[in-house]
């Protein structure tokens, strides 16, 4: 889905089991739209249920809400959790080559525009906030091909944090600089962050979706597995399927699969924290169980084949191993971080198995990851190899 720079990634709050949130939007709308002399807001009606857009000059955009003077001269006001989208019009010219360079997938010089944008004093604060966040969001796209953006990525999110406490993009900003620890290797750290924006949620604060706050725990479970810290991980996995599947007993039809399969992904966590524990038998024999569930997600399924792959191969056989390992890296369609996984591991695989040609087959999957997958953490693992 295509999005302004505005759009609240955290958006919908409540209704973001609903299958109205944007949790990730990473692209921009078409020039016109943004160009336009007044800003545009899209919310959700509870009482009417339908999606609907008005136009006027957004003066508040925080944690708190949104507001906007409209046409007639009135002030229009929104719970943060209704709003869906936000469009600016008005902006310096900085923002609007930010998005151009970023429509062309030129992430350099869409950096400096946006960071242009964001220093203007001349600027609504409301849009300078706008360009810091879209800043974020392109380091984090920078890093993909320069890891070194990762560190610049942070530090980049801390500075609209700082600036912008209030700002209705803080979920976000958190999001995006746990992730940025995470990619860049610091898996303590990235727990920690993650951890600040699951409680944020449970807690209900206001501007914090339960939803994000989901999404965070299970990342942070994934993140405590990187650092050896598996009582955590079985700790979040658990209340994250807990979570995922009272959250599809509440969603259209349209969601429910989507959120069962979260529940299902992290019902394996147990297997991976039996095999970051030293147990691979124990793995082995868990995701064999989860296989063998005649009712069990596909992405759960697909977990579970990447478990069992390196649960052989941790086990010392190879063989069997990269037949698992060689499914979930080619079938897997439902997350980038699991597909690089895969192939990394099976990279791993193939240099267990020491022949010439899986040695050669090895260094092709570590390119691939390196180059095609710098966007998840297996990159970080796969520049330690050869």
């Amino acid at each position: 889905m295509n999005c302004l720079e505005s759009i609240l990634t955290q958006g919908a709050r409540r209704f973001a089991w609903l299958g109205l949130a944007l949790l990730a939007c990473w692209t921009f709308a078409p020039i016109a739209a943004a160009q336009e002399a007044k800003d545009q807001v899209t919310h959700y009606n509870p009482r009417t249920e339908r999606v609907i857009t008005i136009s006027g000059v957004v003066t508040v955009n925080g944690l708190g809400g949104l507001e906007m003077t409209t046409a007639d001269g009135k002030t229009a006001k929104f719970d943060a959790d209704r709003v869906l989208r936000v469009v600016f019009g008005g902006v310096p010219q900085a923002y609007k080559d930010g998005r151009t360079y970023w429509e062309r997938k030129d992430f350099t010089n869409a950096l400096a525009q946006f960071r242009l944008a964001a220093s203007d004093g001349d600027a609504r604060e409301v849009v300078r906030a706008s360009a810091r966040i879209a800043a974020v969001r392109t380091l984090l796209r920078l890093g993909a091909k320069d890891a070194a953006q990762f560190a610049e990525c942070v530090a980049e999110a801390d500075r609209f944090l700082e600036e912008f406490s209030t700002g209705r993009d803080v979920p976000e900003a958190m999001q995006l600089k746990a992730r940025a620890l995470w990619l860049s290797g610091k898996a303590t750290e990235a727990t920690s962050a993650y951890l600040e924006l699951y409680e944020k949620g449970r807690s209900d604060t206001p501007g914090f979706s339960k939803a994000q706050s989901t999404q965070a725990g299970m990342s942070a479970a994934w993140t405590s597995l990187d650092a050896n810290d598996t009582a955590k991980a079985r700790e979040l996995f658990t209340a994250c399927k807990i979570a995922f599947e009272a959250a599809a007993e509440e969603a259209l039809p349209t969601d429910r699969s989507r959120l069962l399969g979260q529940a299902a992904i992290a019902e394996t966590g147990e297997g991976f924290c039996l095999l970051a524990s030293g147990d691979p038998r124990g793995a082995k024999s868990y995701f064999e169980r989860m296989l063998g569930k005649a009712e069990f997600a596909p992405q759960g399924r697909y977990a579970a084949t990447l478990g069992l792959g390196e649960a052989l191969l941790a086990d010392n056989q190879a063989a069997e191993a990269q037949i698992h390992l060689a499914r979930a890296s080619a079938l897997d369609p439902s997350g980038r971080d699991r597909t690089a996984r895969a192939m990394l591991s099976l990279a791993r695989c193939l240099k267990a198995v020491g022949t010439d040609d899986a040695k050669l087959q090895a260094s092709v999957l570590i390119t691939k990851v390196k180059g095609a997958f710098g966007d998840t953490p297996s990159a970080f693992h796969a520049a330690k190899m050869n």
